[in-house]
């Protein structure tokens, strides 16, 4: 038996006109080919308790190559009980940290005019 859908509703149940909110990481990873700097790189730095109640804790590091200087943003993440989400809070400070810097800058903006 198939689920009932409405012009309004897709087969998973979600409106079609709410937007899928990107997630942080995906957004670390936009900012950064759009500046064209290196990607960003997950390490899992902790990995505490027992193996049925484990906690990550998860850093990110962004390599900013702008007008010959070089900043290593380095960003650690609130411990989770998955991979997933330790990796998404570490992305979530280096958000906020290149939001506050003026990130992302306007196409055109950085670049020299002739």
């Amino acid at each position: 038996m198939t689920p009932m859908t409405s012009p309004t509703t897709g087969a998973d149940g979600n409106t079609l006109s709410d937007p899928v909110k990107p997630t942080a990481r995906s957004c670390l990873y936009e900012i950064c080919a759009k500046s064209h700097w290196k990607r960003p790189v997950f390490v899992c730095c902790n990995e505490e308790g027992p193996s049925n109640h484990r906690t990550f804790t998860f850093k990110v590091i962004v390599d900013m190559k702008e007008d010959g200087s070089r900043i290593l943003v380095e960003c650690m993440g609130k411990p989770q009980f998955n991979k997933k989400s330790a990796a998404e809070s570490a992305a979530e400070g280096a958000l906020w940290y290149l939001v506050h810097l003026g990130y992302p800058k306007e196409a055109g903006r950085s670049k020299k005019t002739r």
